[in-house]
């Protein structure tokens, strides 16, 4: 019996075939998810799914499908995604015909990845440079033949005619034609690859600038070429140093849009030693160089470019380095002065103010922020930093009035609700300042802070168990926060849910081990449960980190009594007495040491001065 007489009959051999259609075109959609993802994408990719499944599932139960059930089947699970196949095939075979190399059929999406804290200072390069004259290209031309060099040149004219009206498609067509007929044309080579750059097409175009400088070395300075119009061998009719100063700066600015920004650099210097006065490739090496994150180089460039010319965007860029330096007082020095010439400079006024507050300059930062509200008065981040300063320089009310403008503006702004919240807190509100604590922590962040403060709320209202659930809801928000963990555990204490303490004190821990605090209420939660070795081996660790901590010696002495071990006791007692001779009367009246008050020693280093001592002390 051979395979096909094992194939039952009544199996829908066409609608098996449409689900392997289905699937090959649901794995092509979940690639292009994954490479482009976008709303159609995904949206396509999930109906693929369904039809997927949809299909597998009518075959496997042998299902007989209605046909319009089938033409759904047909048209979603495959007609429909195959539109954009072609549509990616399309758009391949467009970026092959434009750039002149391979591109992948599903093309990812660009995303900016310019660091974000130079805003939009790096994202592009400053051009500079024009396309290069008749003159130039004629100067240059070594067709001799007249009436050909004639036809040739009309071309060129024609060609810089359709540039002039801004047909930069249709120019750069005729000047490939061109480019092929003068190939040792260093201005044609040089006018393709402007043309490319102001379409985009870096990468061709990057290549053309270099054919256009290895044309030019093979130039010796003088040289002119024929001009059908009979110019004077002896003198040049196109400046050489300036074509490589445009030749050396498009390869910059090529290299720059690619991200090679230390193959830019070259190529900018290179056109700044042809044209010595060209500020735009000072500028650009300095955008470079903070592309780069260096910011010691960055900040040479953009002083040499300051020297030429202010510019208060220069200006925000050298104060920022200061502000990266920590170099404080300079930064307000140029950001004073870029307000003073641009009051409405929004990123000085939010950089002044973020170094008035670095510096405790609250009233500087005061006003930075009144002002950064009269430009954005829509912002909620502006009118917080605005009652965090006043409220530095103790204008609580209008600090309150700030905060509950920017949650009026963002009502999930948590930061200014938890201000709010502690302002109320400090004026005995505490309901009001519950309220607005839970709103924090249901805003755009769990802060820690808001935790801590509604825990401690919930403490002095004897709520206990509810600062309890705080704490909990905090230790699996902040899972790496010490104090967090450190506060639920004494919580827990304090509920006499000694072992539940003790499980969180470990984890504590393991966060910070050097807590002397830590150890002590983690040794009384292990008497509370009489795990005397244990309370020991903490009150010791305690020892080790604080050596002359009164408190851990009374605790061992403690531990002592309570074990049997009276000569342990005594010892441990008469250290922590002599630290701290207030302890006699705890150690007198407390029940951990009932069984030593026999003890002469005991009675000893416990007894009290007489009467008449304490009154001459």
């Amino acid at each position: 019996m051979n395979f096909y007489a094992k194939i039952p009959g009544d199996y829908n051999v066409m609608l098996a075939f449409t689900d392997i259609l289905i699937l090959l075109m649901a794995a092509y959609m979940g690639i292009r998810f994954v490479r482009r993802m976008t709303v159609a994408t995904a949206a396509v990719f999930m109906l693929q799914l369904c039809m997927l499944t949809a299909g597998i599932l009518a075959f496997i139960n042998r299902t007989i499908l209605v046909p319009f059930f089938e033409i759904g089947l047909i048209l979603l699970g495959v007609v429909f995604p195959a539109v954009f196949v072609l549509h990616d095939y399309l758009s391949m075979k467009r970026r092959i015909k434009e750039n002149g190399m391979d591109s992948p059929l599903i093309q990812v999406l660009e995303r900016d990845e310019s660091p974000e804290k130079y805003g939009d200072f790096v994202s592009a390069a400053i051009d500079w440079g024009e396309e290069a004259s008749t003159g130039m290209i004629s100067a240059a031309l070594s067709i001799k033949e007249k009436p050909f060099r004639k036809q040739f040149m009309d071309q060129i004219h024609a060609t810089h005619k359709l540039i002039g009206l801004g047909k930069l498609q249709e120019a750069l067509e005729r000047y490939r034609i061109l480019a092929e007929i003068a190939c040792d044309n260093p201005c044609i080579a040089y006018n393709t690859a402007w043309l490319l750059k102001k379409q985009g097409q870096y990468e061709e175009s990057l290549q053309w600038y270099r054919k256009a400088l290895d044309l030019l070395a093979g130039k010796k300075a003088g040289e002119t070429g024929e001009s059908g119009e009979g110019r004077h061998a002896e003198k040049p009719a196109w400046d050489m140093n300036k074509l490589l100063a445009m030749a050396h700066f498009g390869c910059g600015l090529c290299c720059y849009a690619l991200k090679k920004y230390e193959l830019a650099i070259v190529h900018f210097d290179k056109a700044t030693a042809h044209a010595p006065e060209l500020r735009e490739a000072v500028v650009n090496n300095a955008k470079a160089y903070l592309a780069l994150e260096n910011l010691d180089e960055a900040e040479k460039y953009i002083r040499k470019a300051l020297e030429d010319k202010d510019d208060v965007r220069l200006r925000y860029l050298l104060a920022w380095i200061c502000y990266e330096k920590s170099r404080d007082m300079e930064c307000k020095y140029h950001l004073e002065r870029i307000v003073e010439n641009d009051g409405n400079f929004r990123d000085a006024w939010d950089l002044l103010g973020k170094v008035c507050r670095k510096t405790g300059d609250w009233k500087g930062a005061e006003t930075a922020y009144r002002k950064l509200a009269q430009i954005q008065p829509l912002d909620a981040e502006t009118y917080y930093r605005l009652g965090v300063a006043l409220r530095q320089e103790e204008k609580t009310e209008e600090a309150l009035s700030n905060f509950k403008m920017a949650a009026d503006i963002n009502p999930k702004h948590s930061r200014a609700l938890y201000s709010m919240a502690s302002i109320l807190d400090a004026q005995g509100k505490s309901d009001k300042a519950i309220e607005y604590l839970l709103k924090s922590l249901d805003g755009d962040e769990k802060l820690e802070m808001a935790y801590n403060l509604l825990a401690e709320i919930y403490i002095s209202k004897d709520r206990l168990y509810d600062a309890v659930h705080a704490y909990e809801e905090a230790a699996a928000e902040h899972p790496d926060s010490y104090i967090i963990h450190y506060n639920l555990g004494v919580t827990l204490m304090m509920v006499k849910h000694y072992e539940e303490a003790i499980r969180v004190f470990k984890r504590a821990q393991k966060l910070t081990s050097d807590d002397p605090a830590l150890y002590y209420n983690w040794a009384s939660a292990a008497i509370s449960l009489k795990n005397y070795s244990e309370a020991a081996r903490l009150y010791k660790e305690g020892l080790r980190i604080k050596p002359d901590d009164d408190e851990f010696l009374y605790g061992l002495a403690r531990i002592s009594a309570l074990s049997g071990d009276v000569d342990a006791a005594i010892a441990f007692l008469t250290r922590a007495i002599e630290m701290n001779p207030a302890l006699k009367l705890r150690a007198k009246a407390s029940h951990d040491f009932a069984s030593l008050r026999t003890v002469k020693a005991f009675r000893e280093i416990t007894e009290l001065p007489l009467k008449e001592e304490r009154l001459r002390a």
